[in-house]
């Protein structure tokens, strides 16, 4: 990776000459290859340790289904949720927010991977608030958006909190907590960390970042983006970048050079980048490592 900092705000690119590196390297080499020579070691510890709880490195790795479903209640409503625990107890938390598919398998599994690493993981569906859930059909792309675009942010703000303050009630989970969210859940997880001061760290993937609201920021972000996103476009994280750097906020931004929006879903052939993926999770295990 080539870095370059702005203050407190570290962002990463991988060159275009990766393309020269053999496909069948390990993932462990492979991050070895693109981490500087001051994280290389500790990104491979993070690796080693999800391969040693059971965790997976890329996201098309399968754990045993560690969570339920629940509801907690949020105003008038109760919010289903999955909810996976570790093993061990007095654990930290994760709120783990869906992208525009919903929470379906895959947010599940990705709470089940957090809980593999010791982490308790709530992932709510926020989609209980749309006047119409999103369709089954994965490629209806417009109804998707119209889902999603029905729930305000002031709404899923107040029931993203409200998930928060019920694992506040959980026994067993340590009061320090953190979320990470995928696509709209990308928007929803920067939102939150504007809206509350509970957060110990945010992980926004391919989320929207509207610059008015990082003066608000609460804590420490880590994003990961694709440069060959065409919704968010580069200019955007360039401007995001700056704007948190001009605030004095704590920020890793990582912008990967192949991957389009979506990069981290690997039920979506179309959009997934194994290499990326795997760098990112490495990347947001060590990110929680430190914060939580």
């Amino acid at each position: 990776c080539k870095k370059r900092f702005f203050g407190e705000i570290k962002v990463s690119r991988m060159k275009n000459g990766s393309d020269k590196l053999d496909k069948q390297l390990s993932r462990r080499k492979f991050l070895e290859h693109t981490a500087t020579a001051g994280s290389a070691a500790v990104i491979s510890s993070a690796v080693a340790r999800a391969q040693n709880a059971g965790g997976a490195v890329s996201s098309n790795s399968s754990v045993p289904s560690m969570g339920t479903m629940i509801e907690y209640k949020s105003n008038d409503l109760m919010i289903p949720a999955y909810l996976a625990r570790p093993t061990k107890q007095n654990a930290a938390a994760v709120l783990v927010i869906h992208e525009v598919f919903g929470l379906n398998d895959h947010i599940k599994s990705i709470a089940d991977r957090l809980a593999a690493q010791g982490y308790n993981a709530l992932a709510p569906n926020l989609f209980v608030r749309a006047p119409e859930p999103p369709p089954a059909d994965a490629t209806d792309m417009a109804r998707i958006r119209k889902a999603a675009s029905s729930i305000p942010d002031d709404v899923a703000i107040k029931d993203m909190q409200a998930g928060l303050d019920y694992l506040k009630t959980v026994q067993g989970v340590e009061k320090k907590f953190a979320s990470v969210g995928f696509c709209m859940g990308g928007g929803f997880s920067y939102q939150i960390a504007t809206h509350t001061h509970d957060l110990a760290g945010a992980v926004i993937f391919y989320g929207r970042t509207p610059l008015n609201l990082v003066p608000q920021v609460s804590c420490p972000l880590l994003g990961f983006f694709g440069a060959k996103d065409t919704g968010i476009p580069a200019d955007q994280v360039h401007a995001f970048e700056q704007a948190l750097k001009q605030a004095g906020k704590k920020a890793d931004i990582y912008i990967y050079p192949d991957a389009k929006h979506g990069f981290f879903n690997d039920t979506r052939p179309e959009a997934y980048n194994a290499q990326a993926a795997a760098d990112a999770w490495a990347k947001l295990l060590k990110f929680y490592h430190e914060r939580l």
